[in-house]
């Protein structure tokens, strides 16, 4: 795997865990989205039923939905994160570095492979910073 980080502009080098982490995010970017579809379409089948339908032996009613909630909030703003990373890049470079980091599509060799790399750098770098793993 040759995902590192560029020395050249020390701006942006972040320590090697926390670069890991942010990389990894970007990479699980499809994965999250498809989770947050599963989720809300889960939670809308939650709704309206019967309490005596989710109560278990006990009696107890665990709150299913209030649990969705969440989920589905802490992964919308994993996905908001990341994505808002996205706008620090230029226009032209941005499906390129997501089609390479999320669905590992190659570059487009229109540009050097040291501008798409830099900018790279500087989205994993902002996704770090938008994650608060810094």
């Amino acid at each position: 795997m040759n995902d590192f980080q560029q020395m050249r502009d020390r701006s942006f080098v972040l320590p090697q865990t926390v670069y890991r982490q942010a990389l990894y995010a970007v990479k699980d970017l499809d994965r999250l989205r498809k989770k947050l579809e599963y989720l809300r379409g889960e939670a809308y089948g939650l709704s309206g039923r019967d309490l005596s339908e989710i109560a278990g032996k006990s009696g107890y009613v665990s709150d299913r939905m209030a649990d969705k909630a969440v989920e589905i909030a802490s992964t919308e703003a994993r996905i908001r994160a990341i994505e808002e990373a996205f706008n620090f890049i230029p226009f032209e470079y941005r499906e390129g570095i997501e089609g390479k980091l999320v669905y590992d599509v190659p570059y487009d060799m229109k540009h050097c492979i040291n501008t798409w790399k830099k900018y790279q750098q500087m989205l994993i770098f902002r996704v770090a910073e938008n994650l608060r793993l810094l």
